[in-house]
């Protein structure tokens, strides 16, 4: 009664899916009515199968001795027979990993008729006779006997002594099975009267026109090993009852697919989400995500949200090791399936590899091969249009020259990501041969972390900015035009003077066949005008340049508002108090072509702190305010202080300055 029962009571049945199987199965059967007869195979694994050398046959004749294993002998192996076959697939036919090969037993016009739609094969029409010289096809309208029957799936490869099992079905009765123990060349099969077979109670059940049998599950407890299986499986050891039920025609498995897993490296710090897209030809009862770590396994229901996309967040897992998981889901007739089974490491947290961490510690790197993420600063084909020298920048704010023997497509403002060899040259630090290990994230993305720096800080060390895409203010104080291929503008603040170099190839200012392109910016990078430029710092003979890629990369500079050609200091009139977090306004105006200081001094005539030192070649008046901290950045004592202000011409030498009183009150 158990194999009886277990039709019934579809909830009870163990869960085997399709996805642990690792062979072609026989996982649809349709016996009536007739006309309708069709057989569906899947094919398992994770690869393409030629089905060349597959035979499918229900030619099995125990009362006259011919048997499918027979083939390989030349004898005995069929018994022409109207309702019997021996076929072999059609010759190159082949099924695609995880898929399905629906095969009419009769005539693709009967399944068209009866289905209204194409089936892949037909038995009468695409498939080939088991051998050449003999007709096995058979020549009955219809094959499969309703009542008692098998079905074997084989392959021979046409010279072996013998064949091999892929899939064995038995139903109705014993009185058709196969055992191949004592025959010369196999191994063990099941003895006859302890194989299973699908019972006679399921087969008057799919003389309900409309019905089918179907697969639920894998190969249930059939024995893995020492059979005669293609994989080594006894085929003749299935335990039907567990692993086929009658459903209707239309009914089908449910569809998984989208299997995604978030974020795809986990750590022991991270919520791990799951997704699953579940679809069926009926309802979906229930997804479960079942996963096993470190030893123990659970299953935990996962959450519909939006269409049919299912999910679940596990809660971090407190030790690193291996998170085996699979989707599974159950219709409301009760047929399962199961997503492959994958498998993701969990971690401790890697520290983020950055550039910054590449260039101090450069001598751990060199020549080692990495993947970074960046932001391009200066494309390909700018600096140099015979090969690619670009510039990316990360997070960290630290950049890497990007060089290669390809000419790219690299614009700035790129987001990439880039695998490839780091190197050094010239003190030069690059990311080589990349070309074919690049892709664009997204496109017009802000380059991260740009910071302004004095001139002074880039001559004192750059190496620190080499590579970094920056920002520098000053006075253009020389200039000189297509030297070498390209223009050098000198640019000086109160800290020192660097070059602004401008490659002609990069149509800024001028183009390659030294013709001014961009008046603009001609007028712009005049000696005496203020400006800001954004560029890459590089090294030229050991010195510091800055390499501009972008006509936009130059502004004017504005340190404030126009002044009047004066030395004026201002103070709000009112005392303020540091210690309760209070600041104290000031403004101050100098002429153009000085050099400003805006120092604080106590009563007695000591330095306190510096508030400004820079030279303007324009003149301005500034707000700005100062918060009570001297040099060393600690909060000034209460009492009286001054402010003071002082211009220097820079042609003429001329001094002037302003002074104003200030008091810093006590807190209360």
């Amino acid at each position: 009664m158990r194999k009886y029962n277990l039709f019934l009571l579809i909830a009870l049945l163990p869960i085997f899916v399709l996805g642990e199987m690792d062979h072609l199965v026989i996982s649809e059967i349709v016996l009536q009515p007739r006309e309708r007869e069709f057989v569906t195979i899947y094919n398992s694994t994770d690869a393409a199968l030629d089905l060349s050398n597959y035979y499918l046959t229900d030619a099995t004749d125990p009362e006259n001795g011919f048997y499918y294993y027979n083939l390989p002998t030349g004898s005995n192996y069929y018994k022409a027979a109207g309702t019997d076959f021996m076929v072999r697939f059609p010759d190159g036919y082949s099924i695609p990993a995880k898929s399905s090969v629906l095969i009419s037993i009769t005539t693709k016009l009967a399944y068209e008729t009866n289905y209204g739609e194409t089936p892949d094969l037909s038995i009468k029409e695409d498939f080939r006779h088991a051998v050449d010289t003999m007709s096995t096809i058979g020549t009955a309208p219809y094959y499969l006997d309703d009542y008692k029957e098998t079905l074997v799936l084989f392959y021979w490869n046409g010279s072996s002594s013998t064949v091999q099992d892929v899939d064995y079905i038995l139903w109705g009765s014993t009185d058709y099975a196969i055992d191949k123990s004592a025959i010369a060349g196999y191994n063990l099969d099941t003895p006859v009267d302890q194989q299973e077979f699908i019972p006679k109670f399921a087969i008057f059940q799919i003389h309900e026109n409309g019905h089918k049998l179907k697969r639920i599950s894998g190969e249930g407890a059939e024995k893995q090993s020492g059979g005669n299986g293609i994989t080594g499986h006894d085929e003749t050891s299935e335990d039907f009852s567990n692993t086929w039920i009658v459903v209707s025609v239309g009914n089908t498995k449910p569809n998984i697919s989208s299997v995604t897993i978030s974020p795809e490296n986990p750590t022991i710090e991270d919520k791990i989400k799951i997704s699953a897209e579940v679809t069926d030809d009926s309802l979906v009862a229930e997804v479960n995500l079942v996963y096993e770590f470190e030893g123990v396994k659970e299953s935990i229901a996962m959450q519909k949200n939006d269409g049919d996309i299912y999910s679940i967040t596990l809660d971090p897992f407190t030790e690193t090791g291996t998170l085996l998981y699979y989707v599974l889901a159950m219709d409301a007739s009760g047929l399962k399936d199961s997503s492959l089974t994958y498998n993701v490491a969990i971690q401790e947290p890697q520290e983020e590899i950055t550039i910054a961490t590449i260039r101090e510690n450069w001598s751990d790197w060199d020549g080692q091969t990495v993947t970074l993420q960046g932001v391009v600063t200066i494309g390909s084909n700018i600096l140099r249009t015979d090969r690619t020298s670009a510039y990316f920048q990360d997070a960290s704010g630290k950049g890497l020259n990007l060089y290669d023997g390809t000419i790219t497509n690299l614009e700035k403002g790129d987001s990439i990501e880039v695998t490839g060899e780091l190197a050094e040259y010239n003190g030069v630090y690059e990311l080589k041969n990349f070309a074919s290990s690049y892709t664009v994230l997204a496109s017009n993305v802000p380059i991260p972390n740009v910071v302004t720096i004095s001139v002074g800080a880039l001559v004192e060390d750059p190496a620190a900015y080499e590579g970094s895409y920056f920002q520098i203010n000053g006075t253009v104080a020389d200039r000189a035009n297509n030297v070498g291929g390209g223009s050098n503008i000198t640019i000086e603040d109160v800290t020192g003077r660097t070059t602004v170099r401008i490659w002609n190839s990069t149509n800024a200012l001028f183009n390659s066949l030294e013709v001014l392109v961009n008046e603009e910016l001609d007028s712009l990078l005049q000696p005496g005008n203020m400006v800001s430029v954004k560029g890459v710092g590089s090294l030229y003979k050991d010195s510091p340049q800055v390499l501009l890629g972008y006509a936009e990369d130059v502004e004017y500079y504005i340190p404030g508002e126009p002044g009047n050609e004066i030395t004026k200091l201002s103070v709000a009139p009112y005392p303020f108090v540091p210690q309760l977090g209070e600041v104290i306004k000031y403004s101050y105006e100098y002429p153009s072509n000085c050099r400003v200081i805006l120092r604080v001094y106590d009563m007695s005539g000591r330095f306190i702190t510096t508030l400004e030192d820079g030279y303007y070649a324009l003149s301005w008046d500034k707000e700005n305010v100062w918060d009570g901290r001297n040099e060393l950045n600690e909060l000034v004592a209460p009492g009286n202080y001054l402010f003071h202000l002082q211009t220097t011409n820079r042609t003429t030498g001329k001094t002037r300055a302003d002074i104003a009183p200030v008091v810093v009150g006590v807190k209360f």
